[in-house]
């Protein structure tokens, strides 16, 4: 018995640590505060892919658009890379009212919504998308003279 469960623990694990490692791998990451931080780090909008496992449309963006070079180097330029698991994550699919998947959503650092993408785009589409993109961070206010008296 003791060696059964070994055997099919020692399974799990090498069916499942290839899984959890492969979106660290591709620079995604699972949380949108860590995102939004990195892209303020590095003046980049933060893409969030809402995507669900039984969701055949997700499965053909990230086999035909997400694991291109073309897409990568687009990204590498431009984007923090955040993947939404919309199953486990309710709370964050209510709070940016997704209603259909895939769901992208393009925010600047301050974490306003710039652009979304609902359902599947082939990678002409979603590059087009992303070069129509703002820059990252939201423009300030200009100081008024008083300000910059003040300085």
């Amino acid at each position: 018995m003791k060696k059964l469960v070994v055997t099919l623990f020692a399974f799990l694990a090498l069916v499942a640590l290839p899984l959890m490692v492969s979106a660290a791998e591709e620079g995604w990451l699972e949380s949108i505060d860590e995102g939004l931080t990195q892209g303020g780090a590095e003046s980049k909008i933060v893409m969030v892919d809402f995507t669900a496992t039984w969701c055949g449309w997700c499965t053909k963006l990230k086999d035909e658009v997400f694991s291109t070079d073309e897409f990568k180097k687009a990204a590498g330029e431009k984007l923090v890379l955040v993947a939404i698991d919309a199953d486990k994550n309710r709370e964050l699919v209510d709070k940016y009212k997704v209603e259909g998947f895939p769901t992208i959503l393009f925010l600047d650092t301050d974490g306003r919504e710039v652009n979304r993408i609902v359902g599947f785009r082939d990678l002409q589409g979603f590059l087009e998308e992303i070069s129509k993109l703002p820059a990252a961070s939201a423009q300030k206010p200009a100081a008024t003279e008083e300000q910059t008296e003040k300085k």
